[in-house]
């Protein structure tokens, strides 16, 4: 769970993550490799070139008069290696477990071939820290020649070499290097991928979007093409449904007309006035339906306007709503791009509501992180919680006591939330404790 708190959320993220992570551990890898391999190729030079040195200088002294041996060797002796002519070894134990050092005794003995030697031991110096802190191994090499003198090698070699800095310089610039390039790539792959991601959420949203570019790679053309032809067939149904819902209204309003004045022949006062109630029902749903339909069919364009000043224009003139804009949204600091009329149309129709129902509406406007929030509270009997959600169905209507009196079709809270939904929002409605009902409109900043 806590690397998943960490871990990218997005292809793009995970792609980056997998060749940088990918890349980085094989250039170190490589880079530890490389060093490794240098390491002990430049140690097993120079334990080469000490042997040549030793077996020259042991060669050397081996044919020189035993009475020269020690100037000589003082001569030879210098900062690098220090040479000593004595009766007794300096190697007091002629057995090791390193290897180093055992290989440095056989390359000595195998260039010691034709010299008269009888033995070659190696040993390292202990207690020389200073030495060992700069990454030098004092070595003592001990040669018997054949008349018992011993020839006693002394020298620092080198044990350990620091990591190349330049190394890790190129291993970094090569990761950033592929990172950039990488990460070009990627995006040029996943781009496509997010704009099919919003055209798909606009689809959702208000059923309109423009027609997705065909680009990227074969995949995410496919899929790009796919989608237009399904947005396509989308609304190709939606304009159909909505040109036979029209069509339909429109044909039954001639023969309600003519209900209508049959409906005044009738005699009994009682039966005519029903009759005509219903035949006004009739009538009222029809012309929803054919205002719904023209808004499918001819939707308006967006505009850049104030959500603040939209809303003292929804009340103007309404004695029983109080209106409280916080004041850092006001004088035109909450700026919207939508459909002017529309969204007016759905937030009036909701202040109408709650002032036919609740005899009074509070309206406020506030912000909350990306969205605008506006409320709308009346003090009404509310709606059964069961209900809040099925008043947003197209003619759906609550018990009479409610609904009846405004001659409404059912349309109203559809329409309303259909619009602001298009605007990539919502409305959502709450019983508030104190009684009465909360509508609150999100819409993003």
């Amino acid at each position: 769970m806590k690397f998943r708190r960490f871990a990218p959320d997005s292809i793009l993220g995970w792609l980056v993550l997998i060749i940088v992570a990918g890349l980085a551990a094989s250039q170190v890898i490589t880079a530890l490799f490389h060093n490794m391999e240098r390491n002990e190729a430049i140690l097993e030079i120079e334990d080469l070139r000490a042997a040549e040195r030793i077996a020259t200088f042991t060669a050397f002294l081996e044919h020189t008069s035993p009475i020269l041996r020690p100037s000589l060797a003082a001569s030879i002796s210098g900062p690098s290696m220090t040479v000593v002519v004595a009766g007794t070894p300096d190697v007091i134990d002629p057995t090791t477990s390193d290897a180093r050092l055992n290989h440095l005794g056989r390359a000595v003995s195998d260039r010691l071939r034709g010299a008269y030697w009888e033995e070659v031991r190696v040993g390292a110096v202990a207690g020389h820290s200073k030495q060992e802190e700069h990454g030098l191994l004092p070595i003592r090499v001990a040669v018997a020649l054949r008349d018992g003198t011993w020839v006693n090698f002394e020298f620092s070699a080198i044990d350990s070499l620091p990591l190349e800095y330049p190394l890790l310089g190129l291993v970094a610039f090569s990761v950033l290097a592929v990172l950039l390039l990488s990460y070009y790539a990627l995006r040029r792959v996943t781009t496509p991928l997010d704009s099919l991601t919003r055209a798909a959420e606009a689809l959702g949203r208000s059923g309109r979007t423009e027609i997705l570019k065909e680009t990227g790679a074969s995949e995410v053309r496919r899929a790009a093409r796919a989608f237009n032809e399904m947005q396509d067939r989308i609304r190709r149904l939606i304009e159909d449904r909505a040109t036979m819902v029209a069509a339909i209204s429109h044909d039954l309003r001639t023969p309600i007309t003519r209900l209508k004045l049959r409906a005044e022949f009738i005699e009994d006062p009682e039966q005519r006035d029903k009759m005509l109630r219903d035949l006004d029902e009739m009538e009222t749903m029809i012309k929803s339906t054919l205002a719904l339909s023209r808004e499918d069919a001819n939707p308006e364009p967006w505009a850049h306007f104030d959500l603040g000043d939209l809303l003292m224009d929804c009340v103007e003139g309404l004695d029983a709503v109080k209106l409280d804009i916080d004041p850092a949204l006001s004088g035109g600091q909450a700026p919207v791009e939508a459909q002017p009329i529309a969204l007016k149309r759905a937030v009036s129709n909701l202040i109408e509501n709650a002032i036919v129902y609740g005899k009074a509406a509070e309206v406020a406007l506030r912000r909350e992180g990306s969205e605008y929030r506006i409320t709308i509270d009346d003090h009404g009997p509310g709606i059964p919680e069961e209900e809040l959600d099925h008043v947003f169905r197209p003619f759906f209507r609550l018990e009479p006591s409610r609904n009846r009196e405004s001659g409404g079709a059912g349309l109203g809270l559809a329409i309303a939330r259909s619009v602001v939904r298009a605007h990539g929002g919502d409305i959502v409605l709450k019983n508030r404790p104190e009684g009465g009902l909360r509508a609150i409109v999100s819409l993003p900043h």
